[in-house]
């Protein structure tokens, strides 16, 4: 099977997925199943799919078209989710490359204290943030460190650096133990043997070869950042889709709204799963 066909196929089955679990709420009558409702539900959320701009939602006892008014709450909500997942991605990188050049009781210690930081509640780091963040703003004043949207005024440096923090955790780990376990192996002291520094040895070797594995971690990763992206639109007051979703329970604009996220989350894996397979001639699957 191609890799395109397998990325296509794979894409249109999890979103007939996600249409069929959107309307799963339809399906229970209490404790009962109510088939017919589900049915009916399923038929309502495929004709908001096709006419997605007649589409509305409730606030305020009032109807409003759900398009355009959700592009800026996508937009808010993909860039804190994506520029998050990079920074994180690449702060755990260079820390791999530190950590696997440092000596190994240093080693140790930094895989001590950031095992310590993965067991620490997402709530509770949060918490800590908005307090940091709130002490810094009394004493200093300085406008990057915003607690809160308020109107037209948008923060994203502060829910930015908290949404990294444990992906970066979890990225660090799973690099680790890809990076060990990858330099364990014979054809690194071969490559140690041609007199190649280590640089080029963790960069050239190691890191394609454990790329494999880290591309597949970062998927859970990432679905664990949707989960903590929810509390951080609330905690930071942001208007966002998330947020806007968990509002207004509607199950079409629900439907529309997981569809929306899952789109670009999607084509990001897809891209890197042509990536690798390109570079490696290795099949992985998004």
């Amino acid at each position: 099977m191609g890799l395109y066909y397998r990325i296509f196929l794979k894409f249109i089955l999890t979103a007939i997925g996600i249409v069929l679990i959107s309307a799963l709420p339809a399906l229970f009558d209490g404790m009962k199943l109510d088939i017919s409702s589900y049915i009916s539900t399923l038929m309502t959320i495929a004709s908001g799919l096709m006419q997605p701009f007649a589409v509305t939602y409730e606030h305020l006892q009032t109807d409003y078209f759900l398009f355009p008014d959700i592009w800026p709450l996508w937009g808010y909500s993909m860039t804190l989710l994506f520029v998050s997942f990079i920074i994180a991605f690449l702060f755990a990188l260079i820390l791999t490359f530190i950590s696997m050049i440092v000596a190994g009781k240093l080693r140790k210690i930094i895989r001590g204290i950031l095992f310590i930081g993965e067991s620490v509640p997402d709530i509770l780091v949060i918490g800590l943030a908005i307090m940091t963040a709130i002490l810094v703003n009394k004493h200093t004043n300085l406008p990057f460190f915003s607690i809160a949207s308020f109107g037209d005024k948008q923060v994203f440096i502060l829910p930015i650096i908290v949404l990294t923090i444990l992906p970066t955790v979890f990225f660090y780990r799973s690099m680790m133990y890809d990076f060990e376990e990858e330099i364990s192996r014979q054809y690194i002291d071969v490559a140690k043997s041609k007199r190649l520094s280590m640089y080029s040895v963790l960069f050239i070797h190691v890191f394609r070869n454990a790329i494999i594995h880290i591309f597949l971690h970062s998927k859970s990763i990432i679905w664990f950042m949707l989960s903590n992206l929810l509390m951080i639109e609330y905690a930071f007051n942001i208007d966002g889709l998330m947020r806007f979703m968990f509002m207004h329970r509607s199950l079409p604009v629900l439907a529309i709204g997981l569809l929306m996220m899952f789109i670009p989350i999607y084509m990001m894996q897809a891209i890197g799963q042509i990536v690798i397979e390109k570079i490696t001639g290795k099949q992985v699957e998004v």
